[in-house]
């Protein structure tokens, strides 16, 4: 595993797995924008990531960490999330689904 701090556009989207920290709150739009289309797992640490369009969202519950995921989202960049991961989430949102209901 190489862990690196992308320093422009190009580099976020060679990412594998792309950390977005709560400090880039307010530049989650422009960063997802940037790696839309390409397979990039996409994590975040505060409420409104999946709702923003990440993929996993870190949740604290109770002294927990638990994880929400995003389908559609995964599904957007091409990404196949295993079961046995998905069972594990505290939640799953499918954006795509609610919207053709």
């Amino acid at each position: 595993m190489v862990v690196r701090w992308p320093r422009n556009d190009n580099e976020l989207r060679d990412c594998q797995i792309l950390f977005i920290g709560r400090s880039e709150r307010k530049h989650y739009a422009k960063i997802l924008a940037v790696v839309q289309g390409a397979s990039v797992l996409t994590i975040g640490e505060t409420a409104d990531f999946n709702e923003s369009g990440g993929m996993v969202e870190f949740v604290y519950e109770h002294d927990a960490l638990l994880f929400e995921v995003n389908l559609s989202a995964a599904r957007d960049a091409h990404l196949k999330i295993s079961s046995r991961f998905l069972s594990l989430a505290r939640r799953l949102v499918d954006t795509s689904a609610a919207a053709k209901n």
